[in-house]
């Protein structure tokens, strides 16, 4: 079931019931070097914000507003 943009729906399906109970912005972390997630929050409506560095290494700072 790889590759067949499930993950994306999933995520889609998430965040837009999030975003109808009223939070104003949705932020996620993946691994840089995991082009699967971002490829996935990416098709969800999620942006690059930037790099950023965490305990367990660096992590893409992606965000999704309304």
């Amino acid at each position: 079931m790889i590759g067949r943009g499930h993950g994306s729906a999933l995520i889609r399906c998430f965040v837009t019931d999030r975003f109808r109970q009223g939070i104003p912005r949705i932020v996620t972390d993946p691994d840089p070097a995991n082009r699967r997630a971002i490829g996935a929050y990416e098709k969800a409506g999620f942006h690059i914000d930037r790099l950023v560095e965490t305990p367990d290494g660096p992590a893409l700072l992606m965000v999704r507003d309304p």
